[in-house]
This record gives structure tokens, C-alpha cells and sequence, in this order.
């Protein structure tokens, strides 16, 4: 004896929520919109990502590494020095 599964019948039309979006919000979102004949649907690939907005911050420049390699060793040399002098007063 084999039981048989029965399938749960699909949700009515009724209780399916279903819109579509309006284009006044495909373009608020950037996507353009083409009057395409023949095409049925929405490409994710066409659409264009919004542009950032820019502001008025620049690259910042790069670091000159030999100045800080320089500036690190001036550093400990420094942090040496002060670690020798309280011996040289004792």
C-alpha cells in the first residue's frame, strides 16, 4: 500500500497581491525607459545605476613613503634617546 501526498491546491488569484511599477519610479531609481517593441519584460542588464553624488572632497594625495619610512625611524630613534637619558642621571 503506497499513500499518495496530495498537493495543497495554489492560492487563489484573489490572494496573490501582485503591481507593477510605475514609471515615474523607474526613473527615480535610474532605470531608463525604453519603448521597446517586441521586448517583453524588464532587464536588469539595461538598467543604469543612479549616479553618485560628488562632492566637493578631492583625491587625497598619495603618501610619500620614503618621507614616512624616514619619519618612523626618526621616531624610535628619538624614543631610544629618551630611554638612555634617565639611566645617564641615575
Amino acid at each position: 500500500m503506497t499513500t499518495r501526498r496530495t498537493k495543497a491546491p495554489p492560492p487563489a488569484a484573489e490572494e496573490l497581491k501582485l503591481s507593477l511599477e510605475d514609471t515615474i519610479a523607474q526613473k527615480m531609481r535610474g532605470v531608463p525607459v525604453k519603448a521597446r517593441t517586441g521586448v517583453v519584460g524588464y532587464n536588469p542588464y539595461d538598467a543604469v545605476p543612479a549616479a553618485k553624488a560628488k562632492s566637493g572632497e578631492q583625491k587625497p594625495k598619495p603618501t610619500d613613503l620614503r618621507k614616512l619610512s624616514e619619519w618612523i625611524r626618526l621616531q624610535r630613534q628619538v624614543a631610544e634617546l629618551n630611554q638612555e637619558k634617565p639611566k645617564d642621571k641615575s
